[in-house]
């Protein structure tokens, strides 16, 4: 497991870690066009300013916006297991950031931490404890957890395209996801508490259809001639070569240690 921190990273003194009003709040950080869902999972966190925040999966484009949030008196730590974007948050030099180039287990301790998000872009590679198992190992008592994941239908046009082209579950497999109550009940079931599950569907702007090809097809295992059929196949299904919008459906639920 590879550790980057950004340079001149100062760990804050626990007696300064009084929660304070964020200076920037959530609602003030600007959206991500190709990820709707974001910038609700993070409102529903509710940053604080020092916060010290472990964000699982997250890109560089948020990194930077869960910087801004926490502040510079604020830890984030990055588990990213994708080493090229892991060395690109570093490249950020980011003085409250710290990068794990890490593929979790989900049994890890990476800290003690006051929030904890989940809201990668597809499904990630874990068996069903570790959503419970992962906050109950690195959250403080009271920490708050946002887990924002592909529903089970996550882009319906784009899944109906791949079942066409004659795409395995497997193949798909990083665009389905949990339900919303069987991700609420592994969470009851490991003793955190408040679970809510909540509506998690968004409108996606694209600009044409290929842009959904762009955004979910580097989850895929296809080739390049498999892109372009995807995207063909998606402008057939939408009706269109120019402006469209889709809904997708994420799986979302918040807890507390």
């Amino acid at each position: 497991m590879a550790r980057t921190r950004g340079k001149g990273h100062i760990r804050t003194a626990e007696a300064k870690r009084a929660p304070k009003a964020a200076l920037r709040y959530a609602a003030r950080m600007p959206p991500i066009a190709d990820q709707p869902w974001f910038h609700a999972a993070v409102q529903l966190l509710d940053l604080r300013h020092e916060d010290r925040v472990l964000a699982m999966h997250a890109d560089p484009e948020q990194v930077r916006g869960l910087a801004a949030l926490v502040g510079k008196g604020g830890e984030l730590t990055v588990l990213q297991p994708d080493r090229s974007l892991a060395e690109k948050i570093a490249a950020m030099a980011l003085p409250q950031v710290e990068v794990l180039a890490h593929a979790t287990a989900g049994d890890e301790r990476f800290g003690t931490f006051d929030a904890m998000l989940v809201a990668p872009r597809s499904q990630p590679n874990w068996h069903k404890g570790a959503y419970a198992e992962l906050p109950r190992r690195n959250l403080r008592p009271g920490g708050r957890l946002v887990l924002d994941l592909p529903a089970p239908d996550m882009v319906p046009p784009l899944l109906a395209v791949c079942r066409e082209m004659g795409l395995g579950e497997e193949a798909v497999a990083p665009l389905c996801g949990l339900r919303d109550d069987e991700l609420a009940e592994i969470l009851r079931n490991a003793g955190l508490r408040r679970v809510q599950a909540l509506l998690g569907s968004h409108l996606m702007h694209l600009e044409c259809p290929f842009d959904l090809v762009d955004g979910f097809a580097p989850c895929l295992p296809i080739t390049e001639a498999q892109r372009l059929e995807l995207g063909q196949g998606l402008v057939r299904r939408l009706g269109t070569t120019g402006a469209c919008d889709v809904v997708v459906h994420r799986t979302r639920v918040q807890a507390l240690r």
